[in-house]
Parts: C-alpha cells; sequence; structure tokens
C-alpha cells in the first residue's frame, strides 16, 4: 500500500513537470504569435506606408501628366499663332488718296470707292476724310433735326491734273503684307533708306479760308478721277498747300511752294 502511494506521487510529480513543460512550450509558442503579430503589424504598417507613397506618386504623376497636356496645349497654340502669321501676316492698310486702284502686285486693294467728308461750309463737320464704298449697307431713313453729313470729295484745282476742278476724287484702301508700318511724309517725294515707297503725289487740303477743319492728305501724283463725277456739287473740296514763310523757316522752305508727299511701309 505504501509502495502504491509512493509510486502515485511520483506519477503525480511527473504529470506536474509534463503539465508545466507543456505550459512552458504554450507561453513560449504565444510569445513567439505574439512576436509575429508585431512583425505583420509592422509590415501591415508598411505596406501601407508603400500604399501612402505610391497613391502619393501616382498623384504626382497625374498632376505632370496634366502639366505636360497644358504644355502640349499651349505649344499647340503656339504653333497655331505662328502658322496662322506665316500664312496671315497682319500687315498694314492705307488709302491711295486720288487713285482707284492700289500701287503695286505686292499690295492687295481691300476695296476702291469714293473719297468723301463734311461740306465745306459746314463748321462743324468732322475734320477727318473717309473712302466710302461704292456698295453700301444702308441704314434707315430719318428725319430728324440733329445729325452730321457726309458729302462726295471734289478736286477744286487743276494745279496737279488738267481738267481736274470740279471732278469727284477716287480712293483705293490698300493692305500690306510686308509692313507693318505705313507713314506719310509731308514735304518729300521718296522715302528715307530702310523704307518701300507706296506711292508720292502732293500734300492737299481744305481751302485755309474755309470754316472748320480738314487733315492733310497724300493725293496721288497722276490724279484720277470718277466717272460721272464732273459737276460741281462741292462738298468737301481739296486744295493745294503751300508753304507759307515765317513760323516755316524759309530756306529750307520757299514760299508759295506746294508741299509734296510720300507713302512709305517698313
Amino acid at each position: 500500500m505504501k509502495r502504491d502511494i509512493q509510486l502515485m506521487k511520483a506519477m503525480m510529480s511527473q504529470l506536474h513537470t509534463t503539465v508545466n513543460t507543456l505550459n512552458a512550450k504554450v507561453i513560449g509558442q504565444d510569445k513567439q504569435i505574439q512576436s509575429q503579430n508585431i512583425q505583420i503589424q509592422n509590415q501591415n504598417r508598411q505596406i501601407q506606408s508603400q500604399h501612402t507613397q505610391i497613391q502619393s506618386q501616382d498623384g504626382q504623376i497625374q498632376s505632370q501628366k496634366i502639366q505636360i497636356q497644358n504644355q502640349d496645349r499651349q505649344i499647340q497654340k503656339h504653333h497655331s499663332v505662328i502658322t496662322s502669321f506665316q500664312n496671315n501676316p497682319p500687315g498694314s492698310v492705307y488709302v491711295r488718296w486720288g487713285r482707284k486702284e492700289c500701287p503695286n502686285n505686292s499690295t492687295e486693294m481691300v476695296y476702291s470707292d469714293i473719297g468723301a467728308g463734311g461740306h465745306y461750309t459746314n463748321p462743324g463737320r468732322p475734320t477727318n476724310q473717309v473712302c466710302v464704298p461704292h456698295d453700301p449697307d444702308l441704314g434707315k431713313v430719318s428725319h430728324g433735326s440733329y445729325f452730321g453729313t457726309v458729302y462726295g470729295m471734289e478736286y477744286d484745282t487743276n494745279e496737279f491734273g488738267s481738267n481736274l476742278i470740279d471732278k469727284d476724287v477716287p480712293c483705293a484702301v490698300c493692305r500690306v503684307s510686308h509692313a507693318s508700318t505705313i507713314l506719310m511724309i509731308p514735304g518729300k517725294s521718296q522715302c528715307y533708306a530702310g523704307w518701300k515707297t507706296e506711292y508720292s503725289g502732293n500734300l492737299m487740303s481744305r481751302h485755309h479760308s474755309h470754316a472748320g477743319g480738314s487733315q492733310y492728305i497724300c493725293v496721288d501724283s497722276s490724279p484720277d478721277v470718277l466717272e460721272a463725277g464732273s459737276r460741281n456739287d462741292n462738298g468737301y473740296l481739296l486744295y493745294g498747300t503751300k508753304a507759307y514763310c515765317g513760323s516755316l523757316k524759309c530756306p529750307p522752305y520757299v514760299q508759295d511752294t506746294f508741299f509734296k508727299c510720300v507713302v512709305c511701309s517698313r
């Protein structure tokens, strides 16, 4: 009986040792699992961080794509502007007074029409003259009491051509693609170096004694006239302009000499 009890104790001790060993192993495995869980959590954080970096890089790539697209649009726009400029250079426009056509083949005629302006007796007339078309788009009829007027333009002198007096004045609106600047030089018949002559002629204006103002214009040296425009209807009248010494220094100018003029482009 005593021996059985001792054997039982020995078995219980061995069982306790085995249980302790198993518990130690379980605790060790739990620690390993916890360590692995921590590693997995760290790996998940790294993966999340990498995912965030990838998203940020994707955003940067998208932003760069948008910038490249915008740059492409700007390049295409600049290319279109350059192509348009090459195909349709800006050029300049001027009026050739006294002629129905433009002076040379390199000049495009926009339209050829009628010189016009305010009546020479009207003190309130506009100072500028206009080149009005043969095919106007008419406005409404008005019988009001407040209005300006447009009359035809007439030569009132024979100084620059035979039988010019009372003839109606033609004009041509011309465009040059080779130049961006147009300059009328009073007192010259040729352009200065570096400028191209479009046409030359005589400086003309309204009569110095007429009411109201006017502008100087360069009328072609070989003035033309409009057909069926020989009646003395008056209107905007043209005269040659003379040098008048005093505040205008003579020399180089000479009293009573007519002013020449030239229209230049560059």
